[in-house]
């Protein structure tokens, strides 16, 4: 079996990307480091990872910038890794999966081991003024998922395991 030695990067402004990367932590096998964006001034080296896992939210139809310039600033490195990739947004289906195409360089997404979109869930005390009145419309029209995928988040950290490296 390989072994693995994996980093979770993340950026997260309400808490669900933050979520979603925590329970991908418990979810894979091998050592596990994690990476907020939001919270580093230095980052760990990523040539000594052997998997990295990328995951960024949504807002106004733009993954956050700190993942944005993760991509690009170390695109060499990333590469020649296994890779996965994955957003909270409160979409689904053809939405989503616009958004988290849109969210990473297509070259990432054609390397990618895993790519998914993992739903998010909204806490309205976290968010601005404009931010309610903008998801209080969206909720009104029925167009939001609110709730994260559990099942996803588990398939997605199957697919990153060594064991399923072994099989590929």
């Amino acid at each position: 079996m390989a072994t693995n030695n994996t980093l979770i990067v993340y950026a997260s402004r309400h808490g669900n990307v933050e979520k979603c990367a925590r329970e991908l932590f418990t979810a894979l096998d091998g050592k596990v480091d994690i990476c907020n964006l939001n919270n580093r001034k230095l980052f760990p080296d990523i040539s000594t990872y052997d998997s990295i896992i990328i995951g960024g939210s949504i807002y106004y139809g733009k993954v956050q910038k700190s993942v944005s310039d993760f991509c690009n600033i170390n695109f060499d490195v990333l590469i020649q890794k296994r890779l996965g990739l994955f957003i909270s947004c409160l979409y689904a289906d053809e939405k989503a999966e616009k958004e988290l195409r849109e969210s990473f360089p297509p070259e990432l997404h054609k390397h990618a081991t895993v790519s998914d979109y993992f739903g998010g869930e909204i806490d309205k005390s976290k968010l601005s003024f404009l931010e309610k009145i903008l998801v209080n419309q969206m909720i009104k029209s029925g167009e939001l998922i609110l709730s994260i995928s559990q099942e996803k988040i588990k398939q997605f950290a199957e697919k990153m395991n060594p064991s399923h490296a072994d099989k590929e």
